[in-house]
This record gives C-alpha cells, sequence and structure tokens, in this order.
C-alpha cells in the first residue's frame, strides 16, 4: 500500500520513493550524496557512481582520458565525471536504459533512426539523464578558477525545483510512472554530416531554457525538457526548408532556436505528478495553455548562440562574411548558419582553419 511521509513524498510498502517531494529531492538528491535515482543513502546501500557520460559512450568514442569543459573553464576528465548512484539502480539502468540506445547505434545510423521512431520516450528518458547528471554535479564546482574571486558554486543560483519534473521523467523506469505525451516537450532527430571536424560525439545543453543536443556519429538529437512541444511547433515550418544532413554547427543553432522559443512562451506549462495512493497509480502529466508567445527579443538568440558558439567559433571563417562580421552577426541575434539570405538551406557555409 502507498503512503505519504510526513515531508509530502509518497512511497510504496518497501519504502520506495514512488515520488520525492519538493524539499526530499532538493535535499537528498541535489544537495546531499544520496542515490539520483532510488534516494538512498550511502550508508544503506552499497555505491559504485554513475558515469554522467555512459561508460559505453566512453569507449565508443574514446573519451575516457579525455575532458570536458566546465562553464569556469575547468577542464575535468570524463572518466572522473560520476554522481552519486547505487549499485542496484546503475546496473537497472544500464540494463534498461543504456543498453538499447547502444545497441541500436552500435547497429548503425539507419537502425538508430528507426529506434528513435519507435521508442521517442526512452530516447528523451536517455537524454534526460544526462542532462539531469550534468547539473547535479555542478554544485561541486566553483564559479571561479581564482580562488581569490570566491568560492561560489556553478549550481549555487539553479533553482532546484524547476530540475525536479526532468528527475521525475527520467527515473520513470524504476516507479513505473506513466508520463504523457506532452509531458516529455520537444524533441527533433535529424542527420548530420560532420563538416567542421571529425568528432562523432557532441553535447551541449542551456540551462536556463532546458535545451539540449546530443550528437552520435551521423544522428544529431536535439530536446527541450519542459515547453510541452511547444518549440517543436513553432519550429515545424523551418523544418519543411532544411533538405538535407545538417552540420554540427547548424545543429547547435537548432538547439538555439528552439532554446529561444521555449524562453519567450507567454505561458509556461505546468507539469505534474499525479498519484492514486489507492490503486499505486502514477502519471506525469502537463497543463499547457497555449503556444502563444511573447514579443521576441533577438538580443536573447544573441546570447544564446554567443554561449553555444564560444568554444567553436575560433576554429572556423565563414565563407561570405569576415570573422568580426560574424561575430557581430551572432551578437545580434540575427545571423544563421541554417539558411541563405533567400531562405535556401545552406550545405556548406564555412571551413575548417588550416
Amino acid at each position: 500500500m502507498w503512503s505519504v511521509t510526513p515531508d509530502g513524498s509518497i512511497v510504496d510498502q518497501d519504502g520506495k520513493v514512488i515520488v520525492f517531494s519538493q524539499q526530499r529531492f532538493i535535499e537528498d538528491i541535489c544537495l546531499g550524496d544520496c542515490c539520483f535515482i532510488c534516494g538512498a543513502k550511502p550508508d544503506e546501500k552499497r555505491f559504485n557512481d554513475e558515469h554522467i557520460l555512459p561508460d559505453w559512450i566512453l569507449r565508443r568514442y574514446d573519451l575516457f582520458a579525455r575532458t570536458i569543459a566546465l562553464p569556469n573553464g575547468t577542464l575535468v576528465r570524463y572518466d572522473r565525471y560520476k554522481v552519486p548512484c547505487c549499485v542496484e539502480c546503475n546496473t537497472r539502468m544500464g540494463r534498461e536504459i543504456e543498453e538499447p540506445i547502444s545497441k541500436a547505434v552500435h547497429a548503425g545510423p539507419e537502425a538508430f533512426a528507426e529506434f528513435i521512431r519507435h521508442n521517442g520516450l526512452h530516447v528523451i528518458r536517455w537524454m534526460g539523464l544526462i542532462y539531469l547528471k550534468t547539473h547535479l554535479k555542478d554544485r561541486k564546482y566553483r564559479v571561479h578558477l581564482d580562488q581569490r574571486q570566491g568560492e561560489d558554486k556553478i549550481a549555487d543560483q539553479y533553482e532546484w525545483e524547476y530540475l525536479q519534473h526532468i528527475h521525475a521523467m527520467v527515473r520513470s523506469f524504476y516507479t513505473g510512472c506513466q508520463v504523457d505525451k506532452e509531458a516529455v516537450g520537444s524533441f527533433l532527430g535529424v542527420s548530420v554530416a560532420g563538416q567542421a571536424s571529425a568528432e562523432k560525439f557532441d553535447y551541449a545543453d542551456l540551462y536556463l531554457a532546458q535545451t539540449m543536443f546530443l550528437r552520435l556519429d551521423e544522428m544529431g538529437m536535439v530536446v527541450v525538457f519542459n515547453d510541452a512541444g511547444a518549440a517543436m511547433s513553432r519550429y515545424w515550418d523551418r523544418m519543411k526548408r532544411i533538405n538535407g544532413a545538417i552540420s554540427e554547427l547548424q545543429l547547435r543553432e537548432i538547439m538555439v532556436d528552439f532554446a529561444f522559443l521555449n524562453l519567450h512562451l507567454k505561458d509556461r506549462p505546468v507539469f505534474e505528478s499525479q498519484s492514486n495512493i489507492r490503486d499505486e497509480i502514477c502519471r506525469l502529466t502537463v497543463i499547457r495553455e497555449s503556444l502563444d508567445l511573447i514579443e521576441l527579443d533577438l538580443a536573447r538568440r544573441g546570447q544564446l548562440m554567443e554561449h553555444a558558439f564560444k568554444n567553436i567559433l575560433p576554429h572556423v571563417h565563414h565563407l561570405n562574411v569576415t570573422d568580426e562580421e560574424l561575430r557581430e552577426g551572432i551578437r545580434s541575434g540575427r545571423f544563421t548558419f541554417l539558411f541563405d539570405d533567400n531562405g535556401k538551406f545552406i550545405t556548406e557555409s564555412f571551413v575548417p582553419l588550416e
């Protein structure tokens, strides 16, 4: 029989947390050292911790000894980039979440594209795991490399409650909660033709807009976790003009545009975890008022573009504009790698630096 704890969480007869209260989510998962899936404390279960990028990705793209650059410039080796997780949950995630994705990716681009078409929720939940782990880890790293500038952590400014819906969604494999289609946000899968580098893996996100992209070989994926599908609906007319495989830069721009649209929603969707304690049923759902946007602020798009491209632009030249014109265009929010002045999809718009 399910019951409600004093803090407002819902647990089953064995004490398994079905729904975390906001208080318990923040204290145990965001600020504590509990397993980020089940909520167990380190002295209650055996822990082996969870790589933020799964092991099979680290092996496939030879990332174990390579580093990720954090917002403060810190370089962290991928094999040491982990969050607290018990052995039981880690093993179950590997079996139920990672293995199907890994098998589809290893089968090739066509097989992975087919997997995405039939298992969209699975892919979004998997991407949500990476996004959630990334930002839970941010509480461990300082904003400033120079300690004389203070000990503030990257996550000190986070409003942790805004991650609670993602947490509920990604752990639905563990709780058995039903996830409504619109409660997972916008998702897009596209073919990617590498142009700027030989790398086959890439990942970036825009935290304030709860938007991320992931590239695995020739497949790129963009997801917004908190817009109830609004960005995809609004972007669809532009998508119809993309008539070929996109480049790495174009993939990042699509992430920016999804984030930009999400940040300009007039009515924010409200996500809920609805539970029927008597019947032991949990459902993640959303209340969405409209898809209307407030007046678009292109300066905001410029800020998102600068953030998304800051580590890339020094390494590429645009064929049609100077480097300074490119940077100014990006800052203005009007520049696009996707379409030319006539609105035609650009197949190649830059060359790498020699």
